[in-house]
C-alpha cells in the first residue's frame, strides 16, 4: 500500500496565528517522540484527506526525519467544517494498532442494472494488526447479491494476521429494490 506523505513543522506560535497563516495546528506524539506542537499546510492536508480519507497511514516529514503516523484525531469547527486541530500518533511498522478503515462495496452497478440498490448502514470497520499490514480499505463484492440479501461483517475478508474488531453479525448493508420515479408520481396523483 502506498502511504501518503505530508510535511510538518514545529509550531512556536499560538494555534490561531498558525491558522491565519494558512496552517493547521496540531500535535505529534508517540513512543519515539515527546508530544510536540506542529503545523501542517492547510491545502496539503486537505488534498491528503480528499485523496486518502481520514483513516490513513501517513508518512510525516518532521525535523529531517520521516515518521510513520496515523491520524488519531481531527477537530473541526462544527459550524463550517474547517479543520481546527489534528493529532498525529507515530507508529512503528511492527506496532499492533487499531485503525478504522473504509468499507468499499464493489459491483453496485450490477445491482442498479437489475433495478436494485445497496442501502448502506456502516461505512467503516475497525481493524487490529501490525501497522504495516492494515489495509487502506476493505472491499466487498455485492454485484452477485440478491434482493433482500444482507451484507455483514462476516463477508469481509482480510489477512489472517488482521483482526476485525466488530461483531461478525453486524449488518453493513442490505440489497433493496430501487423505487421508480413513475411509481411515486402515480401514487401521489391517486390521493
Amino acid at each position: 500500500m502506498m502511504e501518503a506523505v505530508i510535511c510538518a513543522a514545529e509550531r512556536m506560535e499560538k494555534p490561531n496565528k498558525a491558522r491565519k497563516a494558512g496552517f493547521i495546528p496540531g500535535v505529534i506524539y508517540g513512543k519515539d517522540i515527546n508530544s510536540t506542537p506542529i503545523k501542517i499546510d492547510r491545502k496539503e492536508f486537505g488534498k491528503l484527506l480528499f485523496k486518502h480519507g481520514r483513516n490513513v497511514k501517513v508518512n510525516v516529514k518532521f525535523r529531517d526525519e520521516i515518521k510513520h503516523c496515523i491520524i488519531k484525531e481531527i477537530q473541526r469547527n462544527f459550524l463550517n467544517g474547517e479543520i481546527l486541530h489534528v493529532d498525529l500518533q507515530t507508529v512503528n511498522v511492527e506496532d499492533t494498532i487499531r485503525l478504522k478503515v473504509p468499507v468499499v462495496f464493489n459491483g453496485k452497478e450490477r445491482l442498479a442494472a437489475r433495478k436494485e440498490l445497496l442501502h448502506v448502514f456502516i461505512t467503516e470497520v475497525e481493524l487490529m494488526g501490525k501497522a504495516a499490514d492494515i489495509p487502506e480499505i476493505v472491499a466487498i463484492e455485492v454485484g452477485d447479491k440478491n434482493l433482500g440479501d444482507k451484507i455483514t461483517v462476516k463477508d469481509i475478508h482480510v489477512a489472517d494476521n488482521i483482526k476485525i474488531m466488530e461483531d461478525e453479525n453486524e449488518i453493513l448493508a442490505v440489497v433493496t429494490a430501487a423505487k421508480e420515479h413513475g411509481e411515486e408520481s402515480s401514487e401521489g396523483s391517486q390521493e
